[in-house]
C-alpha cells in the first residue's frame, strides 16, 4: 500500500511540478516534463504577431488565442537554434515571467501560475542583429494535453 501511495504522489509531483513556469532545463527541446506524450493532433491555438517586420530593438506583441490554457513556453530562435531577442515582462505581471535560455537572460517566456489563460498578450523586443527569426510555442491546455515547439510565426528584423 505504501508503494502505491508513493508512486501516485511522485507522478502527481511530476505533473504539477511546473505550475509556476517552465525551468531553464527545457530551453532546448521546449518539452514539459509531464508524464504523458505531447499531442500529435492539430494545434488548436492561434499565435499572432502584431508585425511581421520590425527594426532592430523594436517591440512586437504576441497574442495567444483559442481555447484557454494553463501553461506556455515561447521562444524566438535564430538559424543556429538559439534564443534571440528579449521578452518584456514586468515582474508584477500576473500570468507570465521570463526564463534565461542559451545565455540570454530574457530569451523565453513562460507561465507564472496554473490559472486559466486566454487571449493574453506578451511583448518581445527584437534583437539588434538583423535577420529572420522563428517563434516556437509550447502550449499546455492542462497537465495531460500539450503541444511542443510549434513553429508559430516568423519575423524579419531589418
Amino acid at each position: 500500500m505504501k508503494l502505491i501511495i508513493i508512486t501516485v504522489l511522485s507522478v502527481a509531483a511530476t505533473a504539477w511540478g511546473y505550475s509556476a513556469g517552465a525551468p531553464e532545463s527545457v530551453c532546448d527541446d521546449m518539452k514539459p516534463k509531464h508524464p504523458v506524450d505531447p499531442q500529435t493532433i492539430r494545434f488548436p491555438y492561434k499565435i499572432a504577431l502584431s508585425k511581421n517586420e520590425v527594426a532592430p530593438g523594436e517591440d512586437i506583441e504576441i497574442t495567444i488565442s483559442g481555447r484557454s490554457y494553463l501553461g506556455v513556453f515561447l521562444q524566438f530562435r535564430n538559424s543556429e537554434n538559439q534564443a534571440i531577442g528579449s521578452f518584456q515582462i514586468s515582474p508584477d505581471d500576473k500570468y507570465f515571467k521570463t526564463v534565461k535560455c542559451h545565455e540570454n537572460k530574457l530569451g523565453a517566456a513562460t507561465h507564472k501560475n496554473k490559472e486559466d489563460k486566454k487571449d493574453k498578450v506578451i511583448v518581445w523586443k527584437a534583437p539588434d542583429t538583423a535577420g529572420k527569426y522563428t517563434l516556437y510555442a509550447t502550449v499546455a491546455e492542462n497537465g495531460g494535453v500539450f503541444w511542443v515547439a510549434k513553429p508559430s510565426g516568423t519575423i524579419n528584423v531589418a
